[in-house]
C-alpha cells in the first residue's frame, strides 16, 4: 500500500477492532486444482449445511496458517452461501416481487421457495441457481439493482429469520460492533 505503514499490514500493533470476512458462493468456488478453496472438494460429498461449515472451517484453518503466529483467528469470520444472494430473497416471495416491481411474479417466486426446505437451499446446480431462475421469469434482471431494491423491501430480519446461516453469520458482526 502506497504510504502505508507495518501498521496496516495486520502487524501485532495493528487495529485489533477490526474484522475480515467472506461472502462467497459455495458453488462458484473451485474444488480441484491451483484455484481450489480449501475444504471445497471433500465438502462435495456433505449434505447442506454440513458443506458450508466444513469449507468456512478449513478456509479459517487455511488463513491462520497463512497469517502466522500473530495472527487473531477470531477477527476472521468466514462465511460461505450456498446459495447466491438472490436465495435470500426468497425469505419474502411477496416482498420479492414487489421490491423489482413484479407483484404478479410472487406465486412464481413462491413456488421456487417452495421446491426447497428452505432459501438458503435454493441452489441445486449452476444451471438452476437462484439468479438463472430469476431471469427467466424476469428478463433483464439486474442484481445490482433489483437485488438491493427487493432487500429493502423484504428486510434484514425477515431475511434472518428464513436463512438460520445467514443469521449466524451476521450475530458475531454485530457483537463485534457493540
Amino acid at each position: 500500500m502506497a504510504g502505508g505503514t507495518e501498521r496496516d499490514h495486520g502487524s501485532p500493533e495493528g487495529d485489533h477492532g477490526s474484522l475480515a470476512t467472506t461472502m462467497v458462493d459455495y458453488y462458484g468456488l473451485p474444488q480441484s486444482g491451483p484455484e481450489a478453496w480449501p475444504g471445497r472438494d471433500a465438502a462435495s460429498g456433505l449434505p447442506y449445511p454440513e458443506n458450508v461449515a466444513h469449507v468456512e472451517e478449513k478456509l479459517l484453518r487455511d488463513v491462520t496458517s497463512k497469517m502466522g503466529h500473530a495472527f487473531n483467528p477470531s477477527r476472521f469470520i468466514p462465511f460461505v452461501m450456498i446459495h447466491e444472494f438472490e436465495a435470500l430473497l426468497c425469505s419474502d416471495c411477496q416482498g420479492f416481487a414487489e421490491g423489482i416491481g413484479q407483484e404478479t411474479l410472487a406465486s412464481d417466486f413462491q413456488a421456487i421457495r417452495d421446491a426447497f426446505p428452505g432459501p438458503e437451499e435454493i441452489d441445486d446446480s449452476p444451471q438452476t441457481a437462484p439468479s438463472k431462475r430469476i431471469t427467466k421469469l424476469v428478463p433483464g434482471y439486474q442484481k445490482p439493482l433489483m437485488g438491493v431494491l427487493a432487500a429493502s423491501k423484504i428486510g434484514l430480519e425477515t431475511m434472518r429469520s428464513e436463512c438460520p446461516h445467514f443469521d449466524e453469520w451476521l450475530k458475531p458482526l454485530e457483537t463485534a460492533l457493540r
